[in-house]
């Protein structure tokens, strides 16, 4: 595939069904190695292997009522190398410009770098409130001890660096996760959440918990496959729970976007192949910009919204962001409809639904 145009539908979903298989392959092995070895315990001790209780995730009637709770904005790619966490802060500059508050939470749980682009060094990360690790002059963090002030008008909650994916951490883990992000909800207009890159179930659990699921890609066949692969991963979710009406939240963001009219094939190829194999529509947010400034703003550290803000790149930012201002209805303190469960108790379902 040398361009957007040589796509052969049938074989894309069929490379992106074996490598799905693949994956799936790998996992039940180690599920029956799990086994067998458990088997062992129990013949060599004489008594069964018993698993660790894990806490129970927070029950739906024990969450408040969905009151002044945030939007969240998931988003997440199919690959790394996409500019997926440069659109991620540079919307979140966008949307507090036009008077919300925005949080910005890095969910990168192994290789977290927000703070990189927007020239910034935390002392604490995601990782020291998760696992309760103390910082260096001893004391505990919470949530809103970490979030720091990032240019442009956001508050940064940093990711962390070298700890597990969410797949990997514990229950426990999973549920302080879960307890933060509730906390975070009820402190701002809206939440971004920069996933891990790929097709994990930390991404696919955010994003389906989210008001909005943004899937960014670029013109390039790999990237676009991937895309699709993360696609097809949330239709078909292990809790079976991805329905039309969720897959509706679903947004495509291309970016690097070169000659004029290449987003636009580039959301007909992926909206082909979801409607054809998934049963489903994927709906085009807009594009960004192949623009030289945006790698320029990298290496100064500095988000190119504020480093070059008339370029194109950030001009298709700003037009995205008023456009998602207008799809989720956000306006400074507003009052959300009462009849969708919060980001926590959305996750929290998915979590306890992938744990029994």
């Amino acid at each position: 595939m040398n361009s957007t145009s040589d796509f052969d539908l049938s074989v894309l979903d069929t490379d992106v069904q074996h490598a799905l298989d693949h994956a799936a392959a790998a996992a039940a092995k180690v599920d029956d190695q799990a086994t067998r070895l458990r088997r062992m315990v129990e013949l060599s001790t004489g008594e069964p292997a018993v698993a660790s209780p894990r806490p129970a995730p927070a029950e739906d009637a024990q969450a408040p009522a969905r009151t002044g709770l945030a939007k969240v904005i998931a988003i997440a790619s199919g690959k790394g190398g996409v500019g997926k966490t440069n659109f991620a802060v540079n919307l979140s500059i966008a949307l507090a410009q036009r008077g919300l508050r925005v949080v910005l939470i890095d969910a990168d749980l192994g290789t977290a770098n927000v703070d990189v682009l927007c020239g910034l060094n935390p002392a604490a990360r995601l990782n020291h409130v998760i696992t309760a690790i103390p910082v260096h002059d001893g004391a505990r963090r919470s949530a809103s001890d970490i979030l720091i002030d990032a240019p442009g008008g956001f508050r940064l909650l940093p990711g962390a660096a070298g700890v597990s994916r969410m797949a990997d951490l514990t229950s426990t883990q999973q549920h302080r996760l879960l307890e933060i992000v509730g906390e975070l909800e009820r402190d701002a207009d809206v939440l971004v959440v920069d996933t891990a890159a790929g097709v994990g179930r930390s991404v696919t659990c955010l994003v389906e918990s989210a008001d909005m699921g943004i899937v960014v890609t670029t013109p390039e066949p790999t990237s676009i496959a991937d895309a699709y692969a993360l696609v097809k991963c949330l239709i078909l979710a292990e809790s079976g729970q991805w329905q039309t009406e969720q897959a509706a939240r679903l947004r495509l963001v291309v970016n690097q976007a070169g000659q004029a009219g290449e987003a636009a094939a580039v959301h007909a190829r992926l909206r082909a192949v979801c409607e054809r194999f998934l049963g489903v529509s994927i709906h085009m947010l807009g594009e960004i910009a192949q623009d030289l400034r945006v790698a320029q703003s990298v290496r100064v550290r500095r988000p190119f919204l504020l480093h070059a803000p008339d370029c194109p790149a950030a001009r298709h930012v700003v037009a995205l962001a008023e456009n998602i201002i207008h799809q989720l209805g956000l306006k400074r303190q507003f009052a959300p409809a009462q009849d969708r469960p919060g980001f926590r108790t959305a996750l929290a379902r998915i979590l306890r639904g992938r744990s029994s």
